[in-house]
């Protein structure tokens, strides 16, 4: 990747908070951790609704995130026709994978790249990258260890930085992999973005650790959390703290979407110890936050894993 590209001003993301509950999508008396049917129908008619509602609006993302465990697997081929359908990038998490004979699963997300995105032409199909949850949730693990028979979890434990050129470098979280220091030192000054795909009751503890790794990881930080217990939020770098917040949703049982656009260009001068003020009445301020100390000229271009073409 060339350190002479163009970054674009802005990156437009559409977020989808879902709605799925989990008493009824997993429920306690099953042998086996699948999305039930009813949750499988519920959840799929929403998505349905928010990409037709991106289609049809006014500002079309080129990006769009989904919660943890929200894209039923019966439904992959289909969520794959709408995402090219739309030309858009989507990170997704995804209803866990089962291995049936040694009773384990695997959490995670995936992205779908429609063939042709970076020609600007509608695509008939999609690549697809997977990509896993490394540590589950002290709770995930106790209902699926409840289970009769009990499941075990299996964690992925590589962190993931998606190359996605113009439109900047991505991380990715599901849910308490977000608590992990260790991922945040290796996304830090690495990456533009940083994708949490949460299914979290706390989004007050989200929100904070989100407002802090924005400054200290210096990135656009988004949490797209389940809608079932309510909140999402993106934040980005900003100098005023009035810009910070660029979207937060709160409230339990609320299916929504919004496009947010997430600054690229300014980020990436910034680490790069461009950061020029902008004059006002009073005063000059400056676009974006001082990066943390050590942090300028700190990027690695050669840490990129994947390339989103």
């Amino acid at each position: 990747m060339s350190t002479k590209l163009e970054y674009d001003e802005y990156l437009p993301v559409g977020i989808i908070q879902t709605t799925v509950n989990s008493l009824l999508a997993w429920p306690r008396n099953t042998s086996f951790p699948q999305m039930s049917s009813p949750q499988d129908a519920h959840v799929w008619q929403e998505i349905c609704k928010a990409m037709r509602a991106f289609k049809d609006g006014d500002d079309a993302p080129k990006l769009v995130v989904l919660p943890e465990l929200t894209l039923p697997r019966t439904r992959l081929n289909d969520f794959e026709k709408l995402v090219a359908s739309l030309n858009v990038i989507a990170f997704v998490g995804v209803d866990y994978r089962l291995d049936r004979t040694a009773k384990r699963v695997w959490n995670e997300g995936m992205v779908f790249i429609p063939n042709r995105f970076w020609e600007g032409k509608r695509s008939r199909g999609c690549t697809r990258v997977a990509f896993g949850k490394t540590h589950a949730a002290p709770a995930e693990s106790a209902a699926l260890e409840g289970l009769s028979p009990p499941w075990s979890y299996r964690g992925d434990d590589k962190v993931y930085i998606f190359d996605a050129e113009h439109l900047g470098r991505i991380g990715v979280s599901i849910c308490y992999d977000f608590m992990d220091l260790e991922r945040a030192v290796l996304y830090r000054g690495r990456v533009h973005h940083l994708f949490v795909l949460a299914y979290n009751k706390d989004l007050g503890m989200f929100r904070s650790l989100a407002d802090s790794l924005s400054r200290t990881v210096y990135c656009n930080v988004v949490v797209c959390n389940t809608g079932f217990y309510g909140g999402s939020v993106a934040v980005a770098p900003y100098h005023a703290a009035y810009k910070r917040t660029l979207y937060s949703h709160d409230g339990n049982g609320l299916f929504t979407t919004q496009v947010i656009n997430l600054p690229v260009r300014g980020v990436e001068q910034a680490l790069n110890g461009i950061n020029k003020p902008v004059k006002s009445k009073e005063r000059a301020e400056k676009i974006f936050k001082d990066p943390p100390p050590g942090l300028i000229k700190h990027v690695d271009y050669t840490l990129t894993k994947k390339v989103l073409k």
